[in-house]
């Protein structure tokens, strides 16, 4: 009769070898969010009713205009889990920059925010390399 001890012991060396190495397989990093251009002013956002929190981990974002391709685009609010205990969620921005308005999506803190192409190079038409601080800030909550 083979002792339980020796069918079980290449087991359990196993599941101690492969847990500390679960714990150090790199989680992908979450995509960049970028920084557009808006040739207008978004429209004034819209009222909204929140449904029921689906849990007390969930955060209400609500809905706001959103810069896609040539014109502003509603994004309706909904309740989300935030990726991580300390994570929040930062409020869109839109800045006006030389009759233009600089548009900083919504996203989670742990995202990083990034120029666009786009954004760049009509920035660099715009005012060049130096940073003016001749604008306006039209944050919208």
């Amino acid at each position: 009769m083979k002792h339980p001890l020796k069918s079980i012991l290449p087991l359990a060396v196993a599941a101690a070898i492969a847990i500390p190495a679960a714990g150090q397989i790199p989680v992908p990093p979450l995509p960049h969010v970028e920084i557009h251009v808006a040739h207008s002013h978004p429209p004034h956002l819209r009222h909204e009713v929140r449904g029921v929190r689906p849990g007390h981990e969930y955060v209400w974002i609500g809905g706001f205009w959103d810069w896609q391709g040539a014109d502003w685009v509603w994004i309706p609010g909904r309740w989300a889990r935030p990726e991580g205990e300390h994570v929040r969620w930062v409020h869109p921005r839109y800045v006006h920059e030389y009759g233009s308005y600089r548009y900083e999506p919504g996203h989670w803190s742990n995202q990083h925010l990034q120029e666009s192409d786009e954004y760049h190079r009509w920035r660099e038409e715009h005012h060049g390399h130096h940073h003016d601080d001749h604008h306006d800030d039209h944050g919208q909550r």
